[in-house]
């Protein structure tokens, strides 16, 4: 029981990391960004192909 703890924990901290990461990225995006129509369109850009990859690729 003490592995599957200790595996437990890991991903539980590795998920805590990446939110951590995620959450530093946009403040840094947002820095040097803006919100200035040029950084809508960049997010538009990347938003629109995950949208059909999550439809059609995924299969959900």
């Amino acid at each position: 029981m003490s592995r599957m703890l200790r595996a437990s924990g890991l991903l539980g901290l590795a998920t805590l990391g990446s939110r951590v990461l995620g959450l530093v990225r946009e403040q840094v995006y947002a820095h040097f960004m803006g919100d200035t129509p040029v950084a809508s369109a960049f997010k538009l850009a990347f938003q629109i192909p995950n949208l059909f990859r999550r439809l059609l690729g995924e299969g959900r």
